[in-house]
This record gives C-alpha cells, sequence and structure tokens, in this order.
C-alpha cells in the first residue's frame, strides 16, 4: 500500500511542479503585461528584473519537483513559505507594489502549502 501512496505523492509532486513551470514561464514571457493587469501601471526596470528572476525560481524550483518529486521538497517548501514572507513584508512597506506583491505572496503560500500537504501524507504514509 505505501508504494502506491508514494507513486501517488511523487505524482502530486510533480504536478505541483508543471504548474511551477507553467507559472514561472508565463511570469517569464508576459511579465509585464501580468503586472499591468494587477497594478494598473507597467513594471519599472527593477521590477522588470525582480519579475525575471521570480519567473526563473518558479521555473527552475518546478523542473526540480518533476525530476526529483521528494528529495528536495523540504527546501522547495522552505523557499516558498520565506518568499511568502518577504512579499507580505514587501505590500506592507511598499504600497504601490502591494497587488503584485500579495498576489506573488498567495502564489507562493499556495504551492508552498501543497508542499506541506504532499510531505504530511508521505509522513502518514510511512507511520
Amino acid at each position: 500500500m505505501s508504494g502506491g501512496t508514494s507513486n501517488d505523492n511523487h505524482r502530486l509532486a510533480r504536478a505541483l511542479g508543471v504548474a511551477g513551470i507553467a507559472w514561472g514561464t508565463a511570469i517569464l514571457t508576459a511579465g509585464p503585461p501580468i503586472w499591468r493587469r494587477l497594478d494598473d501601471q507597467g513594471p519599472t526596470e527593477g521590477d522588470q528584473i525582480a519579475l525575471r528572476f521570480l519567473g526563473a525560481r518558479h521555473a527552475a524550483t518546478g523542473v526540480t519537483q518533476v525530476l526529483f518529486p521528494s528529495r528536495f521538497q523540504r527546501l522547495e517548501i522552505t523557499i516558498d513559505l520565506i518568499h511568502t514572507a518577504t512579499m507580505v513584508a514587501l505590500a506592507a512597506a511598499d504600497p504601490p507594489r502591494r497587488r503584485p506583491a500579495l498576489v506573488t505572496a498567495a502564489v507562493a503560500l499556495a504551492s508552498g502549502m501543497a508542499g506541506i500537504g504532499i510531505r504530511a501524507r508521505s509522513s502518514g504514509a510511512s507511520s
């Protein structure tokens, strides 16, 4: 039974990775239009650099999840939760960037919580 659950967890982790790749690719290819939809203004040059970094981070994390679905889960969860915290802090400190920061915080939090759920399933299956 645990073999099936492990395979299910790997499938879930890989699906989460595919979602990360899709989100990262969307940010890399359409970051400024996405930003404009959230903020009604285009991103600054600094914001565009941050968008590229963010898109690359999501895509790289997603690829890692697809290739190694359980190996780096703790690290991926930690990165998502740190990202959430920093974006909430940015939203509080920088009102012009509030909406984009809260959207990216929500995505990172959802990803981190999904990773926690997958890990919990794995731990529950082995007990």
